[in-house]
């Protein structure tokens, strides 16, 4: 390994910053282009409307002199001309930005339009100077594209670059005076740097300005997404994906108010799975998760989106059923109990089998959700009482 020189720090600062420059140009390869369209779309039609006002005022000027008369001549007929020419750009630009995959040539639009703001600001200029030493119009121009536009630091470099030398040339075809050409050259060269720094420190906003709400709306998408998730351990049950008691009360207690006010039935069906116990101790937990999984989906497919299904507790499963008379409950208890007696689970010699408990209230009597808790409780132990999987109506 060479040694180390005074330089090195100031190296791997240069090669730092360009790495990270380069990463953030290719975040904002594609909204760049596309910021571009829609400010072209715009920007062509406010072109348009000052060319129209200069073809208007210079179209009628009259001068004594004829050089002068040609010259006014020449201008008028120099922004009709840009009119006719920016006038479709803008309507290009606006149905090419419109486009939800931007081709090679609606990214290349914006670019050949600053060419030809460049390369019509240079005639202007060109025309100028049969009146005039002023270079205000590639001025104006080179610094307007430069703020208006978002341009890669390498294509304004070029860009630019290739306009002062095209404008160079063209004032050594039209000027005589030594002081005054390298007057004029060496201020357009000072206007071009001045509008390559300033597109090159906006194009350097706009891409940390990108990068830094790319990482905000990622961090905003992960806290959501985090948010979502303690939701969920908050309302659900892990094993089971389904209500947590903490929830289904929560809901209960809700809908006991609704059909309170509207004098409408809802029921309570409470599950138990009948040996639980024995199926944990001779089978291992793993195949008593299933069981209890295999539940909680047969029941969550059997219920309507209006309903709630949640795990008690255990083996414990509560139905809460809105709008539901207990006759309706009765059968639909009888249905997941059959269902069940059905359900394949590996290494279960016999059917998996539960006692349930159903609860109800009318609406007209003003019933609590613990009294139908505890009705449906004890009908569930009633049902334990005669024999298990059977369903029991609390009275």
């Amino acid at each position: 390994m060479g040694a180390r020189t005074p330089y090195d720090p100031l190296i791997m600062t240069i090669r730092e910053t360009w790495r990270r420059w380069t990463e953030e140009d290719r975040l904002v390869q594609d909204s760049a282009p596309r910021r571009n369209l829609q400010v072209l779309s715009v920007a062509a039609w406010v072109l348009v409307a000052l060319n129209a006002v200069h073809v208007a005022v210079f179209g009628v000027l009259t001068f004594d002199e004829p050089v002068r008369d040609a010259w006014a001549r020449q201008i008028a007929m120099a922004h009709g001309v840009m009119a006719v020419v920016m006038a479709p750009i803008g309507g290009l630009a606006r149905r090419l930005h419109a486009q939800p995959v931007l081709s090679v040539g609606s990214r290349a639009l914006p670019v050949v339009a600053c060419a030809v703001v460049l390369a019509w600001a240079i005639v202007l200029t060109v025309m100028d100077q049969a009146v005039s030493t002023s270079i205000d119009p590639y001025v104006n121009a080179a610094v307007g594209v430069a703020i208006v536009f978002l341009l890669r630091p390498s294509t304004v470099v070029g860009l630019m670059g290739v306009a002062w030398v095209a404008l160079v040339w063209a004032l050594g075809r039209v000027t005589d005076d030594a002081a005054l050409l390298t007057t004029n050259r060496m201020n357009a060269a000072s206007a071009t740097a001045l509008a390559v720094l300033v597109s090159v420190l906006f194009w350097r906003y706009y891409a940390r300005t990108e990068r830094l709400q790319r990482v905000l709306a990622q961090t905003n998408r992960q806290l959501q997404a985090q948010r979502a998730e303690l939701e969920a351990l908050a309302t659900r049950d892990p094993l089971t994906g389904l209500l947590n008691r903490r929830e289904l009360v929560r809901q209960a207690e809700i809908e006991l108010a609704r059909v309170r006010r509207l004098k409408a039935p809802l029921s309570l069906v409470m599950l138990d799975l009948d040996h639980f116990k024995a199926i944990n101790d001779r089978h291992g937990h793993a195949v008593g998760d299933e069981v209890l999984r295999q539940t909680a989906r047969l029941m969550a497919n059997s219920i309507r989106k209006t309903d709630r299904v949640a795990r008690f507790g255990g083996e414990e499963f509560v139905l809460l059923l809105p709008d539901t008379t207990v006759d309706h409950a009765r059968q639909l208890a009888d249905k997941l109990r059959e269902g069940l007696a059905q359900l394949s689970i590996a290494t279960l010699e016999g059917p998996v089998t539960a006692s349930l408990g159903v609860a109800g209230s009318t609406g007209d009597v003003d019933r609590s959700l613990d009294a139908l808790l505890l009705q449906a409780d004890q009908a569930l132990y009633e049902a334990k009482r005669r024999g298990r999987n059977r369903t029991v109506v609390a009275a």
